[in-house]
């Protein structure tokens, strides 16, 4: 609508109204799109915490394999007995 000065012109006519009105199901849908976009970026953050989870357990494993190749120089505390029972192996 126009404006002149301080004053808002009003369409009186249903000639220049909007020829789209909004319905319920205009509604439904825009939140159904946005429920599925948000749906999907949080299965990608899972993946993404997922991909660190497995690194951090895979690193984990490698130094404890680490320390167990190297029990003679780093000591009696680093035994292969110990060694074994840091492992945790995820299924």
């Amino acid at each position: 609508m126009p404006k002149i000065g301080n004053y808002v012109q009003r369409d009186y006519h249903s000639r220049y109204r909007s020829q789209k009105q909004s319905t319920w199901s205009d509604y439904n849908k825009s939140w159904a799109s946005r429920r599925q976009a948000s749906a999907q970026k949080m299965q990608e953050l899972r993946t993404i915490a997922s991909n660190f989870n497995v690194i951090g357990v895979q690193a984990y494993q490698a130094n404890t394999m680490y320390v167990m190749q190297n029990q003679g120089s780093l000591g009696v505390n680093a035994n292969q007995t110990a060694a074994m029972a840091r492992i945790s192996v995820l299924v």
